[in-house]
């Protein structure tokens, strides 16, 4: 039985490699491959005959691989072909955000930890969503299910509460050291069963504590109208810290928190649920004031993201 051939290594990072091959001509029932690092540990694993790449994962930084495959049918195996590679450092030792990770490698939604200008001492875990309009995105805000309170002083809002894979609130003192690393941009996606918008603003950061965490935006395009820019420049306001230009105070009226102005068009973190005017989760834009929307994540990533990722690690077998 012939052998498989031209057995070779592309897309080689920190973690993984796609190793692809030329099949042998004669019938086969499967195929044997064989990985083992310069330490000696070994996996083997039994590929279908129709396979010809495979993508290792999990594998160890700056290490030399060497791969063995052979091909069998019934009892007969072919000749074994064998090559070798070495996997390289990240890209960034220290993320300091999530499309870092991205760039990295780690392609998959959930939580990661990020370091605030790169510091190793200024680790803060994040959720990040790898998939949305190409990735990269730290997301800083969900609202799913009502079933955590976000009617909270401003304590709880300057710290963040809340579970990352549930519904939560990252923190203004976290969500203002993000945003002055660099440019960012911000999305907020909303659904209503099969129905989905999104709002996009190409520039997003918040004032510091003294500023009273005020918002500046940038341009708006999406396809959920611009509930936002009425809320720009203003400072964040809670039940307990009343900075909003109403004769009431909008945070304790409306159940929320937020950058609230006389008082609304968005209030993203108010009620779940609650569909009496003004007191749910509304863009008014999208739904009104009278609907409380069932799912929002706000989320943000550097601006220049597109330019410097240049084409995402191929998932498709090559060419």
């Amino acid at each position: 039985m012939d052998a498989p051939l031209n057995l070779t290594a592309s897309e080689v990072n920190h973690r993984s490699a796609l190793i692809s091959w030329q099949p042998p001509i004669a019938d086969i029932d499967n195929y044997m491959l064989t990985y083992k690092s310069a330490d000696g540990n070994r996996k083997e694993l039994i590929l279908d005959a129709e396979d010809t790449w495979i993508r290792l994962e999990g594998l160890a930084e700056t290490t030399e691989y060497t791969v063995r495959l052979q091909a069998a049918r019934g009892l007969e195996t072919s000749g074994i072909i064998s090559m070798a590679f070495t996997t390289g450092n990240r890209l960034f030792a220290t993320p300091q955000n999530c499309a870092q990770h991205l760039l990295n490698g780690e392609s998959l939604n959930g939580v990661y930890t990020i370091y605030i200008n790169r510091d190793a001492n200024q680790g803060v875990q994040v959720y990040c969503d790898m998939t949305t309009d190409e990735g990269g995105w730290i997301v800083f805000q969900r609202r799913q299910n009502g079933l955590t309170d976000f009617s909270r002083k401003w304590n709880d809002y300057r710290v963040g509460f809340g579970n990352l894979e549930d519904e939560f609130w990252l923190g203004l003192d976290n969500i203002q050291k993000l945003s002055a690393q660099g440019r960012y941009e911000l999305r907020i996606d909303m659904k209503d069963g099969q129905e989905s918008v999104y709002a996009n603003y190409d520039k997003f950061a918040i004032g510091d504590t003294r500023n009273l965490y005020k918002l500046r935006i940038g341009e708006y395009n999406g396809t959920a109208g611009d509930s936002l820019t009425y809320h720009q420049g203003r400072p964040f306001s809670t039940k307990d810290r009343d900075n909003d230009i109403a004769v009431t105070n909008c945070a304790l009226s409306y159940k929320g928190a937020w950058w609230y102005k006389n008082c609304h068009r968005a209030n993203l973190n108010g009620k779940y649920g609650e569909s009496r005017h003004s007191q749910g989760i509304n863009w008014y834009h999208w739904k009104g004031h009278e609907f409380s929307v069932p799912f929002v994540e706000m989320k943000m990533r550097p601006f220049n993201y597109r330019s410097i990722s240049g084409k995402r690690r191929r998932s498709t077998p090559p060419e």
